[in-house]
């Protein structure tokens, strides 16, 4: 029985290009694994309303993982088996791990109160900020606002604040994690929790799967930490994020979409220098 892929990709600034949001450069990538019928599992920061909206442009019809991990959401019938899942909401089996939204925002004004930090939230924050730090149109922008699962915030932050304020966020039972333009305040799932659920489900439908995990910022560490070949996509500057130094992980060939089709091409032709098979 041949090997069956399966991939696991962040969106900004992997899969989406950083600035201007286009996978057109990933087109080839993408094309080849329609054609290889290969599952492309978005796993992003991301809401549902907006991974749902670039899922609809790529065509892709896979599960998808939003708000860090806060959620699976699985097409109804896509697994030709029973699974556990939390709820059925729309044409989706959703498979929860998060906390309430409206907890997160009550613990983001306690932790201020607590540090004395300035942590300002997407909850705070107007349209038209959303769309000057994000660039996003303001259609995206509300797409970005409809959160459940996870408070992206904004914070001059030290290297002491941060383990503050760790302390801090970690005594209340939620998690701080870094990502590519703010932290965020969730609760103590991850992408990689879900990442393991779904390989669980394809290793049933697939017993000789290989996974990838394609990521180039800190809360993509935990997909990349639980696939048998783990991609590093570099920033602009050809660096990358410092949660990623000292690990021995492949670094794709560029940023963004560029260096995603080229490692995701060399993955599947058995040239990636970091495709060694479980």
């Amino acid at each position: 029985m041949p090997e069956q892929f399966v991939i696991y990709t962040d969106l900004d600034g992997c899969l989406l290009d950083r600035e201007t949001y286009s996978a057109e450069a990933a087109r080839p990538a993408l094309d080849l694994l329609r054609k290889e019928r290969i599952p492309l599992v978005l796993c992003s920061s991301k809401t549902q309303a907006e991974v749902e909206y670039h899922r609809d442009l790529l065509g892709l019809t896979d599960p998808f993982v939003v708000e860090n991990g806060g959620a699976i959401l699985i097409p109804m019938g896509y697994f030709p088996f029973p699974h556990a899942f939390t709820r059925t909401t729309g044409p989706y089996q959703r498979v929860e791990f998060g906390v309430s939204y409206a907890r997160l925002t009550e613990t983001l004004r306690e932790l201020e109160q607590a540090t004395g930090l300035r942590l300002r939230g997407f909850s705070e924050m107007s349209l038209k900020e959303v769309i000057s730090l994000t660039g996003l149109d303001p259609d995206a922008a509300r797409r970005a606002k409809a959160r459940q699962y996870d408070e992206p915030f904004v914070a001059d932050l030290s290297p002491a604040h941060v383990e503050r304020l760790e302390t801090e966020v970690q005594s209340r039972g939620l998690a701080l994690v870094g990502g590519g333009r703010f932290y965020h305040l969730t609760g103590r799932h991850s992408k990689g929790l879900a990442v393991d659920f779904l390989t669980r489900l394809y290793r049933t439908a697939f017993p000789r799967l290989v996974t990838v995990g394609i990521g180039d910022a800190e809360n993509d560490v935990p997909v990349l930490q639980r696939v048998d070949i783990p991609v590093v996509i570099p920033r602009e500057s050809a660096l990358v994020d410092p949660a990623f130094e000292g690990r021995r992980w492949a670094v794709a060939p560029a940023p963004g979409p560029t260096g995603w089709t080229q490692a995701v091409l060399a993955i599947l032709s058995g040239q990636w220098e970091g495709a060694a098979r479980p």
